[in-house]
């Protein structure tokens, strides 16, 4: 990829609000509040793409990279979203702007959404609630288990 396409990159965060709160740790799940609530997201810039599962319990969140940039994350978070959360899915948000940080803060505050993201050293981005600070805190299973050689 050129300098030049990296620059011309639009960035994409896709959120959905999910009805549920849930710890990964302690395999609980309850109700949503309008304060804790779990959500599935989808980030993409000229640093990279992943895919977020916030678990609004106990602040935990777990992050896959997705390999370089998906030809339509819109599309390819919807599908695995509706497919592995439908039946939990309250609302869903999708901003795309060429202007990088400054445009998806811009885009949740026109959105009536808290402009609050959380960054990682590597380029990875995602959307937190106000007065949060999520941090991963487990491995998903599946993980772990290929860590581990299984």
């Amino acid at each position: 990829m050129s300098r030049m396409e990296l620059i011309l990159m639009k960035t994409t965060l896709v959120i959905f609000f999910l009805n549920v709160q849930s710890s990964y740790t302690n395999n609980t799940e309850t109700r949503a509040t309008n304060e804790a609530f779990d959500t599935v997201q989808s980030y993409a810039s000229s640093r990279g793409a992943w895919r977020i599962k916030t678990f609004a319990t106990d602040q935990d969140i777990h992050v896959w990279e997705l390999g370089g940039r998906p030809t339509d994350l819109v599309a390819m978070a919807r599908a695995n979203t509706e497919k592995h959360y439908g039946d939990v899915l309250a609302e869903g948000y999708v901003i795309e702007t060429d202007d990088g940080m400054r445009g998806v803060r811009r885009e949740l505050k026109a959105r009536g959404l808290p402009a609050h993201l959380e960054k990682s050293k590597s380029g990875l981005v995602f959307w937190a609630p106000n007065n949060t600070n999520y941090r991963t805190k487990s491995t998903p299973r599946q993980l772990a288990a290929n860590a581990e050689g299984n």
